[in-house]
């Protein structure tokens, strides 16, 4: 699909995501081969290498809001001390008291459990609109899908706040927290409550600083169309990101997922993000498309 719309409407910007380095390279590659002219309105990018992007070029109104997001202070389940920060070692082991941990066995919470749920409290699609974690009420009402008993649900969400106390103390951050700083200080599309595509702005209310000075969709905030693989590796409030990007819900975003349920499960948290209604279809891959 990303080699059909390249070469046939090449006055297009695309975005081409995903988590994986080689699969990246992979789609560059297979792009380019089908091209005989360059392949500039294509961007192909990692997912890292996109919000560190996104990251730098947000400027919030007050400066004590900045933030550098240095690597070395990034949480991730589980690294050595050169590539961050562990959450199993630093926070797990270090930081929890023997009782917490204690808890953690009795309720049968495993720390990739803890771990998950956490980003879930930060990262679900209602988070992309609210620019906070989810509050403790609306954690728990979370359906079935999201597992995890209501008791396990609750002492969670205690120890989710100290980690976020742990994180303050640290000056610690986890991909969780770019995202929504890209969301909370970007450009209006972005941080306004309500989801109105950068198109319509432009057209409809004059947001011309939403492009740039050819008229183009300003880089890297917007797209004409983003192709995001393996979507399934990405929270609820990444594939909101991606929504915002895009040029309009219909048409504009592509999502390639591993199963078929992950499928379901997204289509669900963008209609909560963006308050639009989408229809989905699937492939062998799972490919939710916008009609």
């Amino acid at each position: 699909m990303i080699k059909k719309v390249s070469k046939e409407e090449s006055h297009r910007r695309i975005l081409v995501i995903s988590r994986l380095p080689r699969l990246v390279n992979h789609i560059s590659t297979a792009v380019q081969q089908t091209r005989d002219d360059s392949v500039e309105n294509v961007s192909f990018s990692t997912y890292d290498d996109l919000m560190q992007l996104l990251a730098r070029r947000v400027v919030p109104d007050d400066d004590s809001d900045y933030m550098s997001f240095v690597r070395f202070d990034q949480v991730r389940y589980d690294c050595d001390s050169d590539s961050g920060i562990s959450f199993c070692r630093e926070f797990i082991i270090t930081h929890l008291s023997d009782k917490e941990r204690k808890q953690m066995a009795t309720n049968m919470i495993e720390p990739l459990t803890l771990w998950n749920a956490i980003i879930t409290i930060k990262s679900h699609a209602q988070c992309a609109i609210t620019k906070t974690p989810l509050e403790l009420d609306d954690y728990m009402k979370l359906p079935p899908s999201f597992g995890l008993t209501q008791d396990q649900r609750e002492l969670c969400y205690d120890l989710f706040l100290k980690y976020k106390d742990w994180q303050k103390h640290g000056s610690h951050w986890d991909e969780v927290d770019r995202s929504i700083y890209v969301l909370k200080f970007g450009p209006s599309v972005f941080r306004e409550d309500h989801f109105i595509p950068w198109t319509e702005r432009v057209n409809q209310r004059g947001e011309m600083n939403l492009l740039d000075e050819d008229g183009n969709p300003l880089y890297p905030f917007f797209f004409d169309l983003v192709c995001a693989d393996e979507a399934q590796d990405f929270t609820e409030v990444d594939i909101a990101l991606f929504v915002r990007m895009s040029r309009y819900v219909a048409k504009s975003l592509t999502l390639s997922f591993y199963s078929s349920r992950s499928c379901c499960h997204y289509h669900s948290a963008i209609k909560t993000a963006t308050f639009a209604q989408c229809s989905f279809q699937q492939t062998q891959r799972s490919l939710l498309k916008w009609a």
